[in-house]
């Protein structure tokens, strides 16, 4: 299984925190995601299944893979990103003016109290069950999301603290590989590919 962050958004580029904002990939984003989609057909063919969080900016980077494959997209509401309540659409700077010690507390690892924020153990939860159905031993599923979407499920999987700041982050278009064993256990495979 494939873990792939989506590619920058213009929001990205301006330090803008976007949450559950329904922000699309820009010119850039797309030529980002069309070079991350061609590095993995190369490196995983294209007998894939592709599976994206519902926020454009995921399934526009799912899209530029399933251009390569003949594929379609699926999407499934549990991977959107995590909401980030009050601080959506600010800059860092701006939070930092407004929230500084809620901001003390997310550079913790804590969930910052705030109104809208999504609470990291539900997040966690409704990603890593989303991973867990999507598992397919014999087919490779790239499961198209957000960075802390993505680590917050990978962490559920592992059975690691929802709160643990121990993975640290995944750049734009770039990708973790896991698989599960027999056992049942998770196992990081390659962890933050394909970064440009």
């Amino acid at each position: 299984m494939i873990l792939w962050r989506h590619a920058r958004t213009a929001y990205n580029a301006d330090g803008r925190l976007q949450g559950s904002l329904d922000i699309p990939l820009g010119d850039e984003g797309h030529r980002q995601a069309a070079r991350a989609a061609h590095r993995l057909v190369r490196e995983h063919g294209t007998d894939l299944t592709i599976v994206s969080s519902p926020l454009s900016r995921a399934v526009d980077t799912a899209d530029a893979l399933a251009a390569l494959t003949n594929g379609e997209v699926e999407v499934d509401q549990r991977l959107t990103q995590r909401p980030y309540g009050a601080w959506e659409g600010l800059t860092w700077a701006d939070v930092q003016a407004r929230w500084p010690e809620q901001l003390e507390r997310r550079q913790r690892g804590e969930d910052p109290d705030i109104p809208g924020w999504g609470a990291s153990p539900e997040v966690a939860a409704r990603v890593g069950q989303a991973l867990q159905d999507h598992w397919d031993p014999q087919r490779v599923t790239v499961v198209v999301s957000h960075g802390s979407t993505l680590s917050l499920g990978l962490r559920d999987v592992l059975g690691l603290d929802p709160l643990s700041r121990v993975l640290g982050s995944l750049p734009h278009a770039a990708w973790h590989e896991i698989t599960r064993v027999d056992s049942g256990a998770w196992h990081i495979d390659a962890f933050g590919s394909g970064a440009d």
